[in-house]
């Protein structure tokens, strides 16, 4: 989440971030030598509009990363603010990693369209082949695995994603957190998986969703937050 206040010069456009890090000095390298130069980004930027009409934005919480990643330097951001009357969408980028970021204004609100369920397939089949014990089945081939998976997936077509309840967040996307896998949906998955697999194997089965649906283990289902900048929203 990208917190904090910036200022807007209402003359040309400009917004500056407020931050700790305006004060962070510049480090130049010269014939194998680190020159620390003092910086203040605030105070050259009140410099640099100092006749233009200033005003103060404060983040509203809301924000939109476009590919997920706050650990990116590169990801594109949009940032919820408002000046106490109106609310702006601030798109925060960057054309390459030595250059500093750039803010600007685009016409719009964020706007929650829903939640996409997912299944964590890829985690799915590396922990059925590799890591589970199917004992006393004998382990599974492809064809299995990604039969299993496939159930799964429509099982989880069938949910509603509000009704999923949130178990963790994801660490390296703003946009996911992951669903507890409810006993009546892990009902629904043996029941589906009852007419294609063996009794040792459904009790295989069961045995691998009870130990993977918890937390953000692989059985738990990714809730992605879809938004868009709607440009009729005001």
């Amino acid at each position: 989440m990208v917190n904090g206040k910036f200022i807007w010069c209402r003359n040309c456009g400009d917004i500056h971030h407020v931050s700790a890090f305006d004060r962070a000095p510049i480090f130049e390298f010269s014939v194998g030598e680190v020159t620390e130069v003092p910086a203040n980004d605030w105070r050259n930027f009140m410099a640099r509009h100092a006749s233009h009409k200033l005003e103060p934005l404060v983040a509203t919480g809301n924000d939109y990363w476009s590919n997920g990643s706050a650990a990116d330097p590169m990801s594109v951001v949009y940032v919820e603010a408002t000046n106490g009357k109106e609310t702006l969408v601030l798109r925060r980028s960057r054309r390459s990693i030595e250059e500093p970021v750039h803010y600007e204004i685009v016409e719009g609100r964020l706007v929650e369209t829903g939640l996409r369920l997912e299944v964590q397939e890829r985690e799915i089949r590396k922990e059925m082949k590799l890591h589970h014990s199917w004992s006393p089945a004998a382990p599974p081939g492809d064809d299995k695995i990604d039969l299993f998976v496939a159930l799964f997936r429509e099982v989880v077509e069938g949910l509603d994603p509000q009704r999923v309840r949130t178990g963790e967040y994801s660490y390296t996307d703003e946009n996911v957190s992951y669903g507890h896998l409810d006993p009546a949906v892990v009902a629904a998955l043996l029941a589906r998986c009852d007419s294609y697999f063996s009794p040792l194997e459904l009790e295989s089965i069961r045995r691998f969703v009870e130990a993977h649906r918890d937390g953000c283990d692989v059985m738990t289902l990714i809730k992605r937050r879809l938004v868009a900048i709607d440009q009729h929203a005001q």
